[in-house]
């Protein structure tokens, strides 16, 4: 090849390098010229939570609308629940007499599939029946023969004889209701031979779970609030949680309040003791109640009630109520801790429950002060006639009002004194207490309280309002306003 050619060739090169160094500098410095190409994926993460520690717990329904949600007051946010669903069986225990009258309600609300899957609950009484997707389970079915032919068992059979002749025992006043003096007495008498088997039952057929969470027909639970709580919890520990009761030297969990029984502690007693059904039934037999029965059963296995954490002055925990929201105190000492539970609840309360559960983002628990803002702080005013608040901390009465007991702190002992004589003394010796916040007024008798509670009234055309004198209650709510949580 001749030189001449060699330079011709060679003259092409550096117009070829000039624009391959155009080309880079052109895709380096304009990012849409590199979208073609792979990129490392971004990391994925928990759904609900972001690249910062704010865990909050998933809605089930986040794919579609939702209702508007109550802010939480407090920017104070909740540990993400190391719990979910699958981790618990919630039981719901009712019985043959009051069945068709107190279990539907559950199945729109606390038993709703968009709230616990239909695989996560039980229902325990002492008739098997079907309702909607939902079996009933005759818990006292298995019992020994020659346990239900005892006379305590008569209510088991004559449950069954009134309902296959066509009569109703739900009391709906329709045709076919059974008359109140007619029918067969009430069915708690059977209750008390529900405990054993049913927490037995659903510790062998539910093994996987972590905790076995009790609720009675009348009795609504706040689910995403007790897996917050039972988050806190190792569940291969033995733990025995809910409201107090006690009997005979023995502690134990109200029924009624709900309860919660971690796996270590169902493991620890029913696991290692066999049939204790049968084991226990002559003490069953001659017990008051079956929540004390399950309790000394317990015990018996080294399993004791309570809440080392968060335990009352008096035992038991604050969330689990063994009363309806009316006639629970809300005060300083529950104001920040989570409501579990309310009892004696009325269909038409659980269905406020539940629409107040939906509308809480659960960011953090839903505590007493929170609920008083929602339900108790709205039917509240500065004075109710024919109303009962259930005052009851101090009572100034007209024979003892020189001696009667004085609070601690801030008062005015002339106004304590003269609180009797009128709605308005009464009111003014409330306002002269630093710490009152509530008060009622009835004939000569002024009663003062320094926790709110709702209470309940009177309503025109009631007989009492004929046989009695108009009874006043008060509310100071502005003096609540000092309750907050850190």
């Amino acid at each position: 090849m001749s030189f001449r050619r060699i330079y011709r060739d060679n003259r092409k090169v550096p117009p070829i390098i000039g624009l391959l160094t155009i080309c880079f500098l052109w895709w380096f410095i304009d990012p849409s010229a590199r979208h073609s190409l792979p990129l490392q994926p971004e990391i994925s993460r928990p759904f609900g939570t972001s690249s910062g520690e704010d865990h909050t717990l998933p809605s089930k329904d986040s794919q579609t609308p939702q209702k508007e949600t109550i802010a939480s007051p407090s920017p104070k946010q909740h540990e993400r629940t190391a719990l979910s669903e699958d981790d618990v069986l919630l039981i719901l225990k009712t019985g043959a007499t009051v069945l068709w009258r107190r279990l539907p309600i559950h199945l729109s609300t606390s038993l709703s599939t968009n709230r616990v899957k239909p695989n996560g609950t039980v229902i325990y009484s002492d008739a098997e029946v079907r309702v909607g997707n939902h079996t009933v389970i005759d818990i006292l079915a298995q019992l020994p023969k020659a346990v239900k032919e005892s006379p305590a068992f008569e209510l088991y059979h004559a449950i069954r004889d009134w309902d296959e002749t066509n009569y109703y025992l739900e009391q709906t006043g329709l045709p076919g209701d059974v008359d109140f003096h007619e029918g067969p007495p009430g069915g708690w008498r059977l209750d008390k031979y529900k405990f054993l088997p049913l927490i037995q039952h659903a510790g062998k057929e539910w093994p996987h779970v972590k905790w076995y969470i009790y609720t009675e027909d009348d009795t609504y639970l706040f689910f995403p609030n007790i897996l917050l709580y039972l988050s806190e919890y190792d569940h291969r520990q033995s733990h025995y949680i809910g409201g107090l009761g006690e009997k005979l030297g023995t502690t134990f969990a109200h029924g009624g309040s709900g309860f919660a029984l971690s796996r270590g502690a169902w493991e620890k007693s029913f696991g290692r003791g066999g049939d204790l059904v049968t084991k226990y039934q002559s003490f069953v037999d001659e017990a008051c109640c079956g929540d004390y029965a399950l309790g000394k059963v317990l015990n018996d296995y080294d399993v004791w009630f309570g809440d080392g954490k968060d335990d009352r002055s008096d035992g038991g925990s604050w969330g689990f109520n063994g009363l309806p929201h009316w006639k629970i105190e809300f005060s300083k000492e529950n104001w920040c801790k989570p409501v579990l539970t309310w009892h004696h609840a009325h269909v038409r309360d659980i269905a406020r429950y539940y629409e107040l559960e939906k509308s809480w983002d659960f960011r953090r628990p839903l505590n007493y002060g929170d609920f008083y803002e929602a339900m108790i702080a709205p039917s509240l005013s500065k004075r109710k006639g024919w109303w009962e608040n259930l005052s009851s901390r101090y009572e100034v009465h007209s024979t003892s009002s020189a001696s009667a007991p004085r609070p601690e702190g801030k008062f005015d002992p002339d106004l304590w004194t003269k609180a009797w004589k009128s709605v308005d003394s009464c009111e003014a010796a409330c306002s002269g207490w630093a710490q009152c916040v509530q008060w009622y007024y009835y004939g000569d008798d002024c009663k003062m309280d320094d926790r709110i509670f709702l209470g309940h009234g009177y309503p025109q055309g009631m007989r009492y309002r004929k046989d009695k004198l108009e009874s006043v209650s008060g509310w100071l709510t502005d003096r609540v306003e000092a309750w907050q949580c850190s």
